[in-house]
């Protein structure tokens, strides 16, 4: 005996009538079966649901997108509903995947909602292309069954709504390709027909950039069209990354290279997620970070600035902490020599260990920075303090410049930190409790370095971007608190440390009282002995009046929420 098994979500075949163009009765019924009552429910709860997301479940419902600025919330919905509805109601065996596609959208766009307040945006998008596998757990930790739920429910709900609706017709099908393709046919039009249009020009130059712009508005394509840019943009990258590189207009090599003034050794500890309002020696009462705290005390062997990040993510930030990169040029990236390109071009040994890994799905900004040193190394185990031996294992006496890459306060904030850090953050509430630790522990770590230094070595410690306690970073509402770091310099030799105090003073912006870490690029080039021109000087100056957003926009200072 044969067994047959039965679609759930096939139509049946009883009650379908052959269509009679001539019969007005035929169109009549035809469109009866085609608009009962579960299928006009289906297409209803579609729009009422993603009016109500986008009204009143985001903080930006429309992108600031250069396509078609003058449409109104209204029409998103209806584009977004209608694509979604044409989707739900394939035919056969499709409905099954339509229906777990539109769940998981659902969920990824209910969950960036509930914990950031609006849809990812790109730089959302790209770092969690290179996330770790530390990340992802620290990450689902932190969301716990919220995505599980609403999955679930979807599923089930949508599933039921469109159990009995009729399927996607032909006509249907045609009504979703031409609705896909409308918002780049704009430029897409044009490209093919070889029209001198500056927007056709660029979709062909950048053909993901441009897709991306004409469907951020889109909750079907939104995502699809930004991994498409990513892909892009780390594909170029890539051919980039072992380019040939000059120094930057207005900056030279030094004309002493026997200066006693010049650092022989630099350790640079790049830190992360780390808030500055955290630390004692910037006032937070409660800190934790007791060997900065006593060095505070020395102001001839140690140095400290108020300074900002230029971009609240780490893929963002390094390459413009690191290179001269400003929140309003990438080009300098693949152009000009970075701070590890420099040392190398005037003798020093280079070297990048990091706590984090070298990417995730495909080459990173970050690794391609870390490729211009002599010697990289990742350590996928243990805390921050697993850099320390090898890198004063690396200590000769020649000139070198090493950075150290690590996890610093990056949630989960528990797993930065040991019992030892937890103790020194007694006084800390609940809320803080394990942020306190993890820059204890960060403290922790720069003291075990220091004990293998000389007076020949001058240790530098720029975390790349801040952090709102207990949510991360990278969110677009432009919270200061993303921004602000700390940033200190010490030494046993004074010499050093009054040079290096001397350049950031000169890049240093509001009458002197703000350094933005963009410029960190031209004071290592000074401290190495290099010459910058007063014209580079006053461009960094202009430059250090930026950030650059997750958004993919540059901002002023003065759009950063301060309080």
């Amino acid at each position: 005996m044969a067994f047959r098994f039965s679609n759930p979500f096939k139509q049946p075949q009883e009650g379908r009538q052959r269509l009679d163009w001539k019969d007005w009765r035929s169109l009549r019924d035809r469109f009866q079966q085609c608009w009962n009552i579960p299928t006009i429910l289906l297409l209803a709860v579609l729009v009422a649901s993603i009016w109500v997301f986008r009204s009143y479940g985001l903080e930006h419902p429309i992108e600031n997108a250069p396509f078609m600025e003058e449409w109104v919330l209204e029409v998103w919905v209806v584009l977004d509903a209608v694509l979604f509805f044409l989707l739900l109601r394939a035919g056969g065996w499709l409905r099954f995947p339509a229906l777990l596609l539109f769940s998981f959208w659902g969920t990824v766009h209910l969950t960036s909602a509930k914990i950031y307040g609006d849809l990812l945006h790109y730089g959302q998008i790209a770092s969690a292309m290179e996330t770790t596998g530390s990340e992802t757990a620290g990450y689902l930790q932190f969301v716990g069954f919220f995505p599980l739920f609403v999955f679930i429910g979807l599923f089930l709900c949508f599933g039921a709504l469109a159990w009995k609706a009729s399927r996607t017709g032909w006509f249907g099908w045609v009504v979703f390709a031409c609705l896909s393709f409308a918002p780049v046919a704009e430029v897409v039009v044009p490209a093919v027909m070889g029209e001198k249009y500056s927007q056709s020009f660029e979709f062909v130059r950048y053909p993901a950039e441009k897709m991306k712009d004409r469907y951020i508005n889109s909750l079907l394509y939104r995502y699809p069209t930004m991994l498409g840019q990513y892909f892009s943009i780390q594909n170029r990258l890539k051919e980039a990354g072992h380019k040939k590189r000059t120094l930057p207009e207005g900056v030279s090599p030094p004309a002493d290279v026997t200066d006693s003034g010049i650092p022989r050794r630099i350790v640079i500890v790049l830190g992360e997620s780390d808030w500055r309002a955290h630390h004692g020696t910037y006032g937070y009462p409660l800190g934790t970070d007791r060997f900065m705290m006593g060095r505070q005390k020395d102001p001839a062997h140690t140095a400290f600035f108020t300074a900002l990040s230029p971009s609240a993510v780490t893929r963002e930030a390094v390459p413009r902490i690191m290179t001269f990169a400003t929140p309003r040029d990438m080009a300098p990236f693949t152009e000009n020599m970075g701070v590890i390109d420099m040392a190398r071009h005037v003798g020093y040994q280079t070297g990048w260990f990091s706590r984090q890994n070298s990417s995730g799905l495909h080459d990173t900004l970050i690794k391609i920075v870390a490729q211009q040193a002599d010697k990289t190394a990742y350590f996928d185990e243990g805390r921050d303090e697993v850099l320390v031996p090898p890198v004063a294992a690396e200590f000769n006496d020649r000139k070198q410049l090493f950075v150290l890459h690590i996890w610093g306060g990056h949630m989960w904030y528990e797993d930065r930190h040991d019992d030892i850090d937890y103790q020194r953050a007694f006084r800390s509430s609940e809320e803080f409790r394990h942020y306190d630790a993890a820059i204890g522990h960060i403290d922790r770590m720069q003291e075990q370095l220091t004990k293998h230094g000389d007076s020949q070595t001058l240790f530098i410690y720029i975390p790349d971007h801040g952090e709102i306690v207990n949510l991360g970073h990278g969110t677009a509402d432009m919270r200061v608190a993303q921004f602000e770091i700390p940033f200190f310099v010490w030494s046993s030799n004074s010499t050093y440390i009054t040079r290096f105090r001397k350049a950031v003073d000169r890049y240093a912006i509001n009458g002197g009282k703000l350094f933005n870490s963009s410029a960190f690029p031209f004071v290592m080039a000074e401290v190495m002995g290099y010459q910058v021109s007063q014209d580079a000087r006053m461009k960094s100056l202009e430059d250090s009046n930026y950030v650059f957003n997750v958004d993919g926009y540059a901002y002023p200072l003065s759009d950063i929420k301060w309080k």
